[in-house]
């Protein structure tokens, strides 16, 4: 018979085991999200630098051809192709500029690009009629160097300032790592669970403020997916004539 100290020691070794067990289950859930939700901000991060190159060749596309949105878009899906390419080759970047072309469309809701500047203040002040005869009218871009700099009664700037072209793009980027992609798309939406109407709309004013708008939710059937915005901004000079109809 085991004396009363070793009965006691081995009765105290079985009360703690499996106490490593209880420890794992309540870790290892809270290690996955933090797994997952580091790989979802490095893609968020990467997809960010994409579409500042992508926004400034749409910004450089649009410089050379009169401030046309149909060809600033058509660069940005060229500098957004990267995202959805599969496959290294020559058919894989074909497809990716396909996917990419769906998704900055005019209209699909997906991106939205905004002309900062000129301005129609600006076309107020320095514009003139289209010299290509179509009508309309056009900011000259020609010898900015030998004309008057001073600013002008409605815009308040110059002409030299007025021709850089200043473009915003709003970009609805897709959440692609498990579990995360909700979370982090509730998070930035500010999405009540409890109603369907705010879930599907956003909610207006989460913290009471009675200050701040509804958020876009990135909602298109065509395209899969929890979306949240990620935004970027490039400047160019004009090397062309703006023409107001570009203007919305």
């Amino acid at each position: 018979m085991k004396p009363a100290s070793q009965l006691v020691h081995v009765s105290h070794l079985e009360a703690q085991a499996g106490q490593s067990t209880t420890e794992f289950l309540i870790v290892f859930p809270l290690l996955i999200l933090l797994v997952f939700g580091v790989i979802q901000v490095a893609l968020i991060y990467q997809a960010r630098a994409t579409l500042n190159y992508a926004t400034m060749l749409a910004a450089r596309a649009g410089a050379v051809s009169n401030g046309s949105d149909a060809k600033m878009r058509q660069a940005l899906a060229g500098g957004l192709a990267p995202l959805f390419a599969k496959d290294p080759s020559m058919a894989g970047y074909g497809a990716a500029l396909i996917d990419a072309n769906k998704e900055t469309i005019a209209g699909m809701g997906m991106v939205e690009l905004n002309v900062l500047n000129p301005t129609r203040a600006a076309l107020r002040d320095f514009g003139r009629n289209r010299l290509d005869g179509v009508g309309g009218r056009e900011l000259p871009s020609d010898t900015l160097s030998y004309r008057n700099s001073g600013p002008g009664t409605a815009s308040r700037i110059s002409i030299q300032d007025a021709n850089i072209l200043h473009v915003r793009v709003d970009y609805c980027l897709r959440l692609i790592v498990p579990v995360m992609d909700r979370v982090i798309y509730a998070g930035v939406n500010a999405l009540s669970p409890f109603s369907p109407a705010l879930s599907a709309n956003g909610m207006s004013d989460p913290f009471g403020t009675s200050g701040s708008t509804l958020p876009r939710n990135c909602i298109n059937p065509l395209f899969r997916g929890p979306r949240i915005v990620i935004r970027s901004e490039a400047m160019v000079r004009m090397q062309s004539p703006f023409f107001e109809a570009n203007l919305r």
